[in-house]
C-alpha cells in the first residue's frame, strides 16, 4: 500500500515528540528511595565453662555394734523447786496497852495503862488485854493494834452480891484509827493509845543495813 512522504514525515516527528516528553519526565522524577536494614550484631560467643569436677567419697569405717550395757540411761529432767515466798515480818508484842477513856456525861478522862491479862476498872467499866502489838517493819503504816474486851459492870453495894457483867465490846482497836472498831456504850468512850514495854514480849526482826552511800 502506498502511503505519502508528507504523513510519514508527520509521523515521525510526532513520534519524536512522544519520545522527547518522555524523557523530560522521567528525568523531573526523584530518584527512589533505598532502605537500608539495620545490620545485626554478630552474636557473643559464650565463656568456655570448665568441666565438672567429680569427687569420689570415701569408704565408710566399719563400727562396732554397741550393747546395751554400753548405753547409759537417760538423765531425769531437772526439776527446780519452787522459790519459797518470803514470811512476812511479825509484829512485835508488847505486854503493856495505853487506853484513853471518858465520860460523857462529867466530860472526865482518864489515861492508864492496863497490862495483857489483868482487867482494870474505870468507873463501871473493867478493861481486860488480851494482846497488844505493834505494826511490823514491811507494813505500810506504823500501828499500835490491841485486842481487848470491855465489860460493863457497876460496882456492887457494900455487902451486897456482885452483880452481873454485860459485855460492852469484844475485838481489835487501833490508834491510827479511834473509828474503826469504837466502843459503842451511852456513857463512856476509850480508845487505844499505844503498846510499850521495858522489854518486848517477842523481839522485833532485824532491821536491813542502812544502804551504802
Amino acid at each position: 500500500m502506498f502511503q505519502h512522504p508528507s504523513r510519514n514525515l508527520a509521523v515521525g516527528l510526532i513520534t519524536a515528540g512522544l519520545a522527547a516528553a518522555g524523557g523530560y519526565a522521567a528525568a523531573q522524577q526523584p530518584p527512589p528511595t533505598v532502605v537500608v536494614p539495620p545490620q545485626e550484631s554478630a552474636p557473643k560467643p559464650a565463656p568456655e565453662q570448665a568441666p565438672p569436677t567429680v569427687v569420689t567419697p570415701p569408704a565408710p569405717i566399719p563400727v562396732a555394734p554397741i550393747t546395751e550395757k554400753e548405753v547409759a540411761p537417760a538423765p531425769p529432767p531437772e526439776t527446780q523447786a519452787p522459790a519459797k515466798p518470803a514470811a512476812p515480818a511479825r509484829r512485835t508484842r508488847y505486854d503493856i496497852a495505853i487506853i484513853q477513856a471518858l465520860d460523857k456525861v462529867t466530860a472526865e478522862s482518864l489515861r492508864f495503862e492496863a497490862q495483857v491479862n489483868r482487867p482494870v476498872r474505870y468507873k463501871s467499866l473493867v478493861f481486860t488485854v488480851r494482846a497488844c502489838e505493834r505494826s511490823a517493819v514491811d507494813e505500810p503504816i506504823d500501828d499500835s493494834i490491841a485486842y481487848l474486851t470491855i465489860d460493863s459492870q457497876p460496882r456492887a453495894t457494900p455487902g451486897g452480891p456482885p452483880l452481873a457483867a454485860k459485855q460492852a465490846f469484844k475485838g481489835w482497836m487501833y490508834a491510827s484509827s479511834p473509828g474503826l472498831h469504837p466502843l459503842e456504850h451511852p456513857v463512856y468512850d476509850a480508845w487505844l493509845i499505844s503498846c510499850r514495854a521495858a522489854v518486848p514480849l517477842s523481839p522485833p526482826p532485824a532491821s536491813p543495813p542502812a544502804p551504802a552511800r
